[in-house]
């Protein structure tokens, strides 16, 4: 039994280093900086990444904090190598449960945290409200032509063709097109928290 045991720990300690260094290297973090960020030191990071070391609970919790992900991400990580190039056809990723033409741009990868989409909305149209996502979850948008207000909680801003922003959407949102003559056309990255 002790010998299942060690063997679960070695594969949880690989597959939590795995992710901690995938994790930093994706948003490009040096260990000095992670190192900075979550009170941990370099050394102990790359121990981990390497899986010489054996996280506790509360260093998986800083480290997810200092990543700016939930510790089950780091724990719950699919370590399988994902497709280099993963392409969406146009059309492939066209929807339309609402109003609005959209189109997602990016196949999100498995694991992904990021959504691509188009959306075209037309005149006098509202999307939403939509309810609030995870935790940690910012929409980035851009708009492209027309004019949009976006509502999120009890905030509100007007955005016109050139404007971009950022949302944290974890309470409800919507979008909405207030112009009764002409489309809104917006880019929408969501990164999901």
């Amino acid at each position: 039994m002790e010998d299942v045991l060690s063997t679960l720990e070695d594969e949880i300690s690989l597959r939590t280093g795995r992710a901690v260094k995938q994790q930093r290297e994706a948003l490009g973090f040096s260990l000095r900086k992670l190192a900075a960020r979550s009170g941990i030191s370099s050394s102990m990071i790359s121990d981990i990444e390497r899986g010489a070391k054996s996280p506790t609970v509360i260093t998986v919790v800083r480290l997810a904090q200092a990543l700016g992900v939930s510790a089950a991400t780091l724990i719950e990580t699919d370590t399988t190598p994902a497709p280099r190039i993963r392409v969406l056809r146009r059309g492939e990723g066209a929807g339309g449960e609402h109003p609005a033409r959209w189109e997602s741009l990016g196949p999100a990868g498995p694991g992904s945290r990021i959504d691509f989409v188009r959306y075209q909305i037309p005149p006098s149209t509202v999307l939403g409200p939509t309810d609030g996502h995870a935790a940690g979850t910012v929409e980035h948008m851009h708009v492209a032509t027309g004019t949009v207000r976006v509502t999120v909680g009890d905030e509100r801003a007007e955005l016109v063709a050139g404007d971009s922003c950022s949302c944290r959407t974890d309470v409800p949102h919507s979008i909405e097109n207030p112009d009764p003559t002409a489309e809104a056309l917006i880019y929408l990255i969501v990164e999901r928290g």
